[in-house]
Formats: structure tokens, C-alpha cells, sequence
């Protein structure tokens, strides 16, 4: 008999101490591989991060064998597989590194590397259950979170959605003024949803009159306390972040620094999202915009 577990986490890889969630699917195969049992278990944590998420479901995922046996452990996160295959040493997590170690002593263990969201059927089942706990967490932190009120003559609703399958990111921009509302949209292929992100926010503030403040609310935490927080900081090590890597995207927050100047532009992150109706009419913007970069659209700024 084959013992095989599949395992994937889910948290915001850009933040640390946010909701996530985790999954594991053990199936036995015969010699002739025929599938005899199959058990899927999923779980998630209200602060944590991504690494953290993707070790818990290995963890999870032996933890749930009736008895220590030869098994071969599938997964996406390279950090879990070269820490636990002993090509790198863990600075972090050593708690529950620990708790793996003593978890699986003696015990013969087979890592497989899967490349996320390549079409491999059991590491999209595990990644549409870690997503779906991170969401119940997500939900259950924000459920009382009351609707932000802006104070600047434009409000601006950024969304974006992400086709990991089309390598594509669609965003949108709900912009409010005076009573009146107005719609931008756009689909681009080949970049991240964080870049779609900032190009999205570039073309809302680009629309907008430049000598006007602004609020500009998003789903994106780190578009948020890049420019609130940590924008000064880059320029001054010249576009550097504190570990002396280069800053991701600078051409992206360059323009956005420059849109900044001379007006007051306000970026709050938004986690209660489900309970905004500008949030959810951008959110169908985005989604609709999607297939355009399917057939070949979009527009890279």
C-alpha cells in the first residue's frame, strides 16, 4: 500500500499575523494504484503567516496516519521541503519545527515539489480548502468592523482579481465625488495580483484632477503601508527595503510617490470588505474583466 499526503496553506505572503488557513488530503493507493481510502482535513489560525500554514498541514497531515508509515508528502512551499529535507537551516517557526521533528523521528518520509496552480488536481483541492478556511477566519475577525468614512473630495474603491490559471490580474476602481459615481476597469497578463494592485491605484489617482486629495481604500495591506509606512524609508536606502533587497516594483511606486506629491492621498486597508457595496460592485468589475486577457486585451501602464 502507497501512502501519499497532499498539503497546502493559505495566508497573506505579504504580511505576517493575518487569518490563514491550512488542508491536507491522505490517500492509500494499492500496489496497482487503485484508490483505497481517501481523508481530507483542513483547519486555519486566526495570526499567522504563510510558512506557518504550509508546515501545519504536513504537521496536520501525519499527525492523521493511523500509525508511523512510509509515506510520500506532495507539496507547493519549497521553504517546508528544503528546511525538512535538511538543505536549509529554520531561522523561524522553531516551535513548530520542533513539534515536526519530534512528530516524525524514525519515521521515512518522501518529499514531491508541486508547483502551485500548475493543474495538478490534489494541490488545487488543498488550495481551494486552505483558502476557504482563511476566509471563515477572516470573516469571524471582521463581521464587526463598521464601513470606513472618508473625508477627502474623491473616494476610491480599488479591486482586483486574480486568474492564476491565465497568469492574468484584473483590477477596478470605484470613484466617488459630489454624489457622482464613476467605473474604471482593466485586465493585465502576466504580472502579480500586488503589481495589478499598484497599477490599478495608478490609473484611479491618474484619473483624478492632480492637485485634489483623495482617500483610496484597498484589499491590499501591502499597498497600504508601502505608501503610508514604509515609502520614505525605501528612498532614503535607495530603494532598498531594510534586509538590503531591492525594493519589488519600484517603477510602480515611484509613479505613485510622484502622484502623491503636492496633495494629501490617504491609502486605508479595508478588511470587512464583504459588507461594502463598493467594494462588491468592483469585485464583479474586476472578475468581468478577466476574460479580455484570456483573448489577448489588456493594457499594461
Amino acid at each position: 500500500m502507497q501512502i501519499t499526503i497532499y498539503t497546502d496553506g493559505a495566508c497573506d505572503i505579504h504580511a505576517a499575523n493575518r487569518p490563514g488557513g491550512w488542508a491536507a488530503i491522505l490517500r492509500a493507493n494499492d500496489d496497482n494504484g487503485k484508490l483505497l481510502k481517501e481523508t481530507v482535513i483542513s483547519g486555519g489560525e486566526d495570526n499567522t503567516t504563510n510558512n506557518q500554514m504550509e508546515l501545519r498541514a504536513v504537521i496536520e497531515g501525519i499527525k492523521a496516519l493511523e500509525k508511523p508509515v512510509k509515506v510520500t508528502v506532495v507539496s507547493d512551499s519549497r521553504y517546508v521541503i528544503d528546511i525538512a529535507r535538511g538543505a536549509k537551516q529554520a531561522k523561524a517557526n522553531k516551535a513548530l519545527w520542533r513539534e515536526f521533528r519530534e512528530l516524525t523521528a524514525g519515521q521515512y518520509i518522501h518529499w514531491r515539489y508541486v508547483e502551485g496552480h500548475s493543474g495538478d488536481a490534489l494541490n488545487e483541492r488543498c488550495d481551494k480548502l486552505a483558502v476557504a478556511e482563511r476566509g471563515k477566519r477572516s470573516r469571524q475577525q471582521t463581521e464587526a468592523q463598521p464601513a470606513p468614512l472618508p473625508d477627502t473630495p474623491f473616494t476610491i474603491y480599488l479591486t482586483t482579481s486574480a486568474s492564476r490559471g491565465r497568469r492574468a490580474t484584473a483590477w477596478s476602481a470605484v470613484i466617488l465625488t459630489d454624489g457622482e459615481t464613476r467605473e474604471i476597469s482593466g485586465c493585465l497578463p502576466g504580472i502579480s495580483e500586488l503589481e495589478g494592485t499598484l497599477i490599478g491605484a495608478i490609473a484611479a489617482l491618474e484619473s483624478l484632477p492632480a492637485d485634489v486629495d483623495a482617500t483610496l481604500f484597498t484589499a491590499q495591506e501591502y499597498l497600504a503601508k508601502g505608501m503610508n509606512l514604509w515609502l520614505a524609508g525605501w528612498q532614503a536606502r535607495g530603494w532598498r527595503t531594510r534586509d538590503g533587497k531591492p525594493v519589488k516594483h519600484q517603477r510602480r511606486w515611484r509613479r505613485l510617490r510622484d502622484l502623491q506629491a503636492g496633495r494629501r492621498l490617504d491609502f486605508r486597508f479595508v478588511k470587512a470588505r464583504a459588507e461594502i457595496a463598493h467594494f462588491q460592485r468592483g469585485k464583479a468589475l474586476a472578475t468581468a474583466a478577466l476574460p479580455d486577457t484570456a483573448a489577448g486585451g489588456g493594457l499594461v501602464l
